[in-house]
C-alpha cells in the first residue's frame, strides 16, 4: 500500500475498530485518494478482474482487513470501496455524476441477499433512510426521495444511491454505492436543485466527521439489510423498517409526474410502496424504474388538462 499521502477522509483502520465496536464486521475496507468509480472498482473485485494484492499505479490506496481475509479473493459481504474523489461515477439511467476532491462521502458496499430476489426493490429504500438517518444526526433534517434520493426538507438533493446486481457463479452480488454531499460550498454545486451538509448549515464544512458519518450509516443500514434478507413474512414493507421508510419519504401522498425509461409518462399521486419496493401509483399501478418529479399545485392542473395520468 502507498503511503506518502496526505490524510484521507477515512482512517480504513480506525473504521474497523469503531463497526467492531457497534457490532458488525467489515472485512475489508478499501480508500483511494482518487477514483472513477467505487461501484466499477468494487465490481471488477466481484468479478474477479482484479485483486487487491498490488497497489494501483495510479493512485494512493490504504485497505485494512480481517486476519482471515485473502486479498487475492473475491472480496466479502460488506467489504467497502471509498474514495476521497470520485472524477466518473454513475448516477441513474446512465447519467455522470462527480463533485471537487474531498469533498464529498463517496464509497460502496458488497451486499450477498442471496434467494431474497422479490424484494431487491428495497434495499435502495433502506440505504436512503441510514443515510438521512445519518444527515439528521450530523445536524440537517432530510426526507427521503423514491427511489434513491436524500433531499433537505426544501427539496434539494442531499445524496444519491445506485444499487447494481453482479452475477457471479456463487450467485448474484449487489453493489450498493453512495455519494453524500458534505463539504461542498455553495460555488461547488452542480445546479440549484443541489445542497450540502455545510450549505444547509452554513459551515465550511471542516466540521463534517466523514468517519462518524459513514459510521452512522452503516450502523442503520447493516441491520436493517440483516431484518430484510431474515425476514419471514411475505411483505417486507409491514416490517418496522419499511414503516421508518415510508413514514420519511416525502414522495408518498403527493402528485407525481413519473418519466419511465421507455420515455413514456405517468400522472398520478404516490399512494404506497409494495412489497417489492415499487412505488404505487393511484393504488393501482406499481412502478419498478422510473424518474420521479414531486409536481407543485399550478403543475398539477396543467397535466390533468394534458391528458390525464397515463
Amino acid at each position: 500500500m502507498n503511503s506518502q499521502h496526505s490524510p484521507f477522509l477515512i482512517d480504513v483502520d480506525y473504521l474497523r475498530r469503531k463497526a467492531a465496536d457497534r457490532g458488525f464486521d467489515l472485512p475489508t475496507v478499501v480508500w483511494d485518494d482518487v477514483c472513477p468509480s467505487t461501484n466499477d472498482e468494487l465490481a471488477s473485485l466481484v468479478r474477479g478482474q482484479s485483486t487487491l494484492t498490488g497497489p494501483p499505479a495510479d493512485r494512493f490506496r490504504r485497505i485494512a482487513a480481517s486476519e482471515s481475509t485473502d486479498l487475492a479473493e473475491v472480496p466479502a459481504e460488506f467489504c467497502i470501496c471509498g474514495t476521497d474523489h470520485q472524477n466518473a461515477g454513475h448516477g441513474r439511467l446512465g447519467r455522470t455524476w462527480t463533485v471537487p476532491a474531498r469533498r464529498s462521502l463517496t464509497f460502496s458496499i458488497l451486499l450477498s441477499p442471496g434467494a431474497v430476489f422479490d424484494s431487491w426493490g428495497w434495499i435502495p429504500l433502506i440505504a436512503g433512510e441510514a443515510v438521512r438517518s445519518a444527515i439528521a444526526e450530523a445536524g440537517v433534517p432530510a426526507v427521503l426521495k423514491w427511489p434513491n434520493d436524500v433531499l433537505t426538507e426544501d427539496g434539494k438533493k442531499l445524496c444519491g444511491i445506485l444499487a447494481r446486481v453482479e452475477a457471479v457463479p456463487t450467485g448474484p452480488r449487489i453493489v450498493l454505492g453512495m455519494g453524500i454531499n458534505t463539504r461542498l460550498q455553495r460555488g461547488d454545486l452542480p445546479r440549484e436543485s443541489a445542497s450540502s451538509i455545510a450549505v444547509e448549515k452554513d459551515t465550511d464544512g471542516s466540521e463534517v466527521a466523514h468517519e462518524d458519518l459513514l459510521i452512522s450509516v452503516l450502523s442503520t443500514l447493516i441491520p436493517a439489510y440483516r431484518e430484510l434478507v431474515g425476514y419471514d413474512e411475505d411483505d417486507f414493507s409491514r416490517s418496522a423498517v419499511g414503516d421508518e421508510v415510508r413514514a420519511n419519504m416525502v414522495t408518498l401522498g403527493t402528485q407525481v409526474r413519473v418519466e419511465r425509461p421507455d420515455g413514456s409518462r405517468l400522472f398520478g399521486r404516490a399512494t404506497g410502496l409494495d412489497a417489492g419496493g415499487d412505488l404505487i401509483i393511484d393504488d393501482d399501478i406499481c412502478v419498478s424504474a422510473g424518474d420521479v418529479h414531486h409536481l407543485r399545485q399550478a403543475e398539477e392542473g396543467a397535466s390533468t388538462e394534458a391528458g390525464g395520468r397515463r
